[in-house]
């Protein structure tokens, strides 16, 4: 709970594109997965039949496109109403379970997705009259909150036969392999890599001169 209430400060204050920082931040969680996979010699990934894969494959580019807008919104709007929009998506995932999948909604449900949903045009529209530019990044958020909805939706039924780490895994690969394919299609997201990459070199280079490597011995 820590981490999530504390991401959007840090976006916020990133100097990344959010593209950049989105496709950064799957690449890490994405190897937080490989010590269980290492662990078992990858034997439920083994196991997984191809239509499994496709369907991870989908979700996954859902997540990623949901970081993606979720970065971006950080960016565009207040923090308040970026992770508001963004964590949403449980009202939606009810909505659409209980008018497509036809599962029925508590009482209690009910009552919290209706103030959730009266509450949301309170926030916009208390930004859209302290900063009218807001509107761009409330948007973002909002298609943010929608594709996590979507992402568990689409997730429910493998999560009840693939193990837990086996899915994050595949997922999230994904994910980051699609924003790192966005990143690189882009002129002006590579030439941010390019720099951060010359000033990686540039801090080793400088670091190495500091510490030069010693001479070997003389033979004796």
């Amino acid at each position: 709970m820590v981490a999530i209430s504390l991401s959007a400060i840090f976006i916020r204050w990133s100097d990344s594109s959010p593209l950049v920082a989105a496709a950064h931040r799957q690449a890490f969680a994405t190897l937080l997965f490989l010590p269980p996979l290492l662990w078992n010699r990858a034997a439920g990934l083994r196991r997984l039949t191809r239509r499994e894969l496709t369907s991870m494959a989908v979700i996954g580019l859902l997540l990623g496109a949901h970081f993606g807008f979720f970065f971006a919104a950080v960016k565009a709007t207040s923090v308040t109403a970026a992770v508001l929009l963004a964590t949403c998506h449980p009202v939606f995932v009810a909505a659409v379970g209980a008018v497509v999948l036809g599962e029925t909604l508590s009482r209690q449900a009910q009552r919290g997705m209706a103030l959730a949903l009266a509450g949301m045009p309170l926030l916009l529209g208390g930004d859209l009259l302290q900063d009218p530019g807001t509107l761009h990044g409330n948007g973002l958020a909002l298609v943010s909150g929608l594709l996590a909805g979507a992402y568990y939706l689409g997730g429910r039924s493998l999560r009840q036969t693939v193990a837990l780490a086996d899915y994050a895994l595949v997922v999230y690969a994904f994910s980051a392999l699609a924003l790192w394919s966005a990143v690189f299609r882009s002129e002006e997201h590579t030439s941010e890599l390019q720099s951060q990459a010359y000033l990686v070199c540039r801090l080793l280079l400088e670091k190495k001169k500091k510490h030069p490597t010693p001479p070997p011995p003389h033979p004796t």
